[in-house]
């Protein structure tokens, strides 16, 4: 009884594995995508217009007020049509702005609440309708995490014939958990 049993399972298995392979689950070998070594773009530096516009953006949510949450002029400046689709959205889930310390405000484009001493633009790429700005946070004494340090790329996009920015993505630091702001300002 237990051998029949046993080849019972045995012709279970083998014919399951028969279904798999015809499905051609099992039979494929090696890697599924293709590296290729062609670049289907050209890599550059970011245009001066994109330094300039992050610049004159940066400057702008040092400061408390105008919001660029309240700010649509701002908003439509330098806020891609997708971010200001999420910041929306973020603003949406708000029932009290003027008493939840989570609602948006400009330092969430900084990405960190304690205001760092320096920024460097360390780097720079293009990739045709697309570029990413480097940036090295620094903070110095009196901060809250002197000595600490954060990368955080600034992603544009060149929309309407004007860089705009479309994300900013913080690296993990010791004091900062990894994050995309987009991804913040569309979750709930």
């Amino acid at each position: 009884m237990i051998k029949i049993g046993f080849v019972l399972f045995l012709l279970l298995v083998c014919c399951s594995s028969i279904d798999v392979e015809a499905q051609g689950v099992a039979t494929q070998k090696g890697p599924a995508i293709k590296e290729s070594t062609r670049k289907p773009v050209a890599v550059t530096a970011a245009p001066e217009e994109c330094l300039e516009t992050f610049r004159q953006f940066f400057r702008y949510v040092q400061r408390t007020e105008p919001s660029i949450v309240k700010d649509e002029t701002a908003q439509k400046r330098w806020l891609s049509n997708n971010l200001r689709e999420a910041l929306k959205k973020k603003l949406a889930t708000f029932t009290d702005s003027a008493n939840d310390p989570d609602f948006p405000g400009n330092g969430t484009f900084v990405g960190t609440w304690d205001s760092p001493t320096t920024f460097t633009i360390v780097g720079s790429r293009r990739y045709d309708k697309r570029a990413v700005l480097d940036i090295w946070y620094t903070w110095g004494k009196g901060t809250n995490y002197p000595g600490d340090t954060r990368l955080s790329y600034f992603v544009f996009v060149l929309e309407d014939s004007r860089w705009k920015l479309d994300d900013v993505y913080t690296f993990r630091g010791e004091y900062a958990s990894a994050e995309s702001l987009n991804a913040y300002l569309t979750s709930k």
